[in-house]
């Protein structure tokens, strides 16, 4: 953030411990967390290439690395180029290195996802394909590219869809296989052109070779935010609404859920498939006004409310929460070490109203201000942690501590370590989000080691 608006920092005191509060159970996971800074933009790789990013907005395990994308949203300074870039990390303890620089209309690289394809377009066994997609947003005409990373190479090849006459962007990747015809189909969701679907041809550029018409055309005004299976079934989101493909030849997507109040800059968010906690089979889990909500496929997707994350929050902080932007990407399943829990990681940010925080008698929360939202937004980057442990669902909430980095404002993404020697213990978490303000080299990425106590 610039010197302006560190000026706008309130309050001197952090809320001191890195466990915030937890639900019915004794503090268990994050008290056994210790982070590191694994990188933070400013700095340059081995090569000499700058590493910059106002956002980290994916970390991705590919292959026995970590992938990391940025955005250069509301960059300061003029010298930086924006244009985003891949980043990647060899080893636990490694330098981070730039993998893939964009062209100047390429600021935010919306999409990335890593996939592994085992059936051709015909429905033919192959020997497994593991891809690595990136799709970056378009900022002025031009073409509306996703890229496939040549793991042989370490190239990434351009795959053309259609020109762009104004910003579009490409937010969701998916992977699913159609039941009908048993072909692995890649899935693109452009808030313009529509969702694509595409299968593996090695032939093809970036091996895939794409359909030429949209399956669904996006509600207008929407963006595409994300692709699940759930109990064989692909599912969508888009900014209000939740679609359900009709696998099959001539393939058909219907409306199953609707938030209509739902905002472009929001949208139903995070869209997992995760255990039924009441029954068998699986359950669609996601964030949407505020809250952490369930619909249950089985039961004519029953709606369940698991967290009104405003009245959580206000009870821990002690103070009224007056909004909650969660799962940027997604919730992700971490099996605690030394138990059989699996827990589901989702980062957040939350606002507070410009009334409680100016008339709160000190220590008052660490905050900035935003006068773009008029909105004073949390300095500290948290994270809810799920547990659903024989269907009895509690939170916790957990933050990403760094004294000498006091404003990380949110945790973007979270990956569990790909690197060997982790044993799947360690985590990474990557963030920070601009909220219209000016801000330079604001990217961040954390390791968070755990230790047996």
């Amino acid at each position: 953030m610039d010197s302006k608006g560190d000026r706008r920092i309130a309050g001197l005191l952090a809320i001191g411990a890195t466990v915030l509060a937890c639900g019915a159970s004794a503090v268990s996971f994050p008290a056994h967390l210790s982070f590191q800074p694994s990188m933070h933009a400013g700095t340059s790789d081995a090569d000499g290439k700058p590493i910059v990013g106002t956002e980290i907005m994916h970390l991705v395990p590919h292959q026995g690395r970590l992938y990391a994308g940025n955005s250069l949203w509301m960059e300061n300074d003029p010298q930086v180029p924006k244009t985003c870039q891949i980043l990647v990390l060899d080893s636990p303890y490694g330098p981070w290195k730039v993998d893939h620089q964009f062209t100047r209309r390429n600021l935010r690289l919306a999409a990335l996802r890593s996939f592994t394809l085992t059936t051709d377009g015909s429905g033919k066994a192959i020997r497994p394909v593991p891809m690595l997609l990136a799709a970056p947003d378009v900022t002025v005409h031009g073409t509306v590219q996703i890229f496939s990373r040549d793991d042989t190479t370490g190239t990434w090849v351009p795959m053309n869809f259609a020109e762009a006459s104004k910003y579009r962007t490409t937010r969701a990747l998916g992977l699913h296989r159609d039941k009908t015809t048993g072909v692995d189909r890649i899935f693109a969701g452009n808030d313009q052109l529509g969702i694509f679907s595409g299968v593996y041809d090695s032939r093809a550029a970036g091996h895939i070779r794409w359909e030429q018409t949209a399956e669904l055309a996006v509600p207008s005004g929407e963006r595409v935010m994300g692709f699940c299976n759930c109990n064989g079934v692909l599912f969508c989101a888009t900014t209000c609404n939740i679609f359900m493909r009709s696998d099959g030849h001539s393939p058909s997507w219907k409306r199953v859920y609707s938030r209509p109040e739902e905002i472009a800059p929001v949208g139903i968010r995070g869209l997992t498939a995760v255990p039924n906690p009441s029954g068998r089979g699986e359950v669609l889990l996601f964030a949407a006004l505020s809250k952490i909500r369930r619909l249950d496929p089985s039961a004519d997707f029953q709606e369940s409310i698991e967290l009104d994350m405003r009245t959580f929050l206000a009870g821990i902080l002690g103070i009224r929460v007056s909004f909650v932007l969660a799962a940027y990407n997604d919730f992700v399943p971490y099996l605690l070490p030394g138990s059989k829990e699996t827990v589901w990681l989702v980062g957040f940010e939350c606002t507070f109203p410009p009334a409680v925080i100016e008339s709160s008698p000190s220590p008052k929360p660490r905050v900035f201000f935003v006068e773009e939202k008029h909105m004073y937004f949390a300095a500290e980057a948290r994270y809810f942690i799920r547990h659903a442990s024989r269907g009895n669902i509690h939170y916790e909430v957990a933050e990403v501590a760094d004294s000498k980095k006091p404003t990380l404002v949110s945790v973007r993404a979270i990956a569990v370590s790909p690197f060997a020697g982790d044993r799947g213990e360690a985590l990474y978490f990557a963030g920070f989000d601009c909220n219209y303000q000016p801000s330079h080299n604001t990217g961040w990425v954390y390791r968070g080691q755990f230790s047996y106590r």
